[in-house]
């Protein structure tokens, strides 16, 4: 199997925009035969948190979908025509006045698989509701997976009950943040060694090797483009995506602070990089 791990700055309320960049990558994940294309947390709607002073529950609740709906609806339609499955972030309406924060697996037949976020964290909680303690995995090209959204990777119960109804591959789309209070570096090389060394290793390198499964850290691009911007915001966007093996190898990452796709799986390269603006 093939996948595609894309590394993308989604933004807020800009939902075509987000979905024409999803469509491009899809595109090229195709030319490189890639069967499943993984975006992060959010890659459809776009963040919205308590520190971004512009971010509003109306707007979200206007814009949010349902499920099936609009966007998954479309990329529906964009699976069966490149042939491969996505996996994508969204705020899924129901009947709450707070969306779900959720991840959906969608390939050319349709929704194969939901899973909304156990437990929002503080910047999320006035925009979103927790999904309780639903969990389930899926089944694709021979493989069991399951997915676990962002601070929900830091329950290892979260993973053992996954790895207990059989996930032999856990897909963890993020929207990492590296605090300010961490002091993690003044640039981004450190910031993203303290990444590496950090969240990455705890929540993907070290959990592959416990339990013997397949880690894919799929991350979201900062989308500032330097630490003058917006300068209140408590933390750094780190833009990582990596794959670890069953025995907690690396086998494939990205450089970091970057849109990208990464190829993983049998004949890629260890890794490709397509930039986007």
């Amino acid at each position: 199997m093939r996948l595609g791990l894309v590394t993308l700055c989604p933004l807020r309320g800009q939902r075509d925009r987000n979905v024409e960049k999803i469509l491009a990558f899809g595109r090229e994940a195709a030319n490189q035969a890639c069967q499943l294309i993984l975006f992060p947390e959010y890659s459809v709607h776009g963040a919205w948190v308590t520190y971004d002073p512009e971010a509003e529950l109306a707007d979200l609740r206007q814009q949010a979908e349902p499920i099936p709906g609009p966007s998954t609806e479309l990329l529906t339609r964009a699976a069966g025509d490149l042939g491969l499955a996505f996996g994508v972030g969204l705020a899924e309406r129901g009947l709450s006045p707070k969306p779900f924060n959720t991840y959906a697996i969608i390939t050319g037949d349709g929704v194969v698989h939901v899973q909304r976020k156990l437990q929002p964290t503080e910047s999320e909680m006035a925009f979103y509701r927790g999904g309780g303690d639903a969990l389930s995995t899926f089944e694709w090209e021979g493989l069991s997976f399951g997915v676990t959204i962002c601070a929900d990777n830091e329950s290892p119960a979260i993973h053992d009950g996954l790895h207990a109804m059989g996930a032999e591959v856990i897909i963890e789309p993020h929207y990492d943040c590296t605090k300010r209070f961490q002091n993690p570096g003044e640039s981004w090389e450190e910031i993203l060694e303290f990444n590496r060394t950090g969240t990455l290793r705890r929540r993907a390198e070290e959990l592959s090797r416990r339990l013997g499964v397949i880690a894919l850290y799929i991350d979201a691009k900062d989308p500032r483009d330097g630490f003058a911007e917006r300068p209140e915001w408590p933390h750094y966007v780190n833009g990582k995506s990596a794959a670890f093996g069953w025995d907690g190898k690396l086998l494939a990452e990205n450089a970091g602070n970057e849109e990208s796709l990464l190829v993983v799986g049998q004949g890629a390269a260890p890794v490709r990089r397509v930039s986007r603006g």
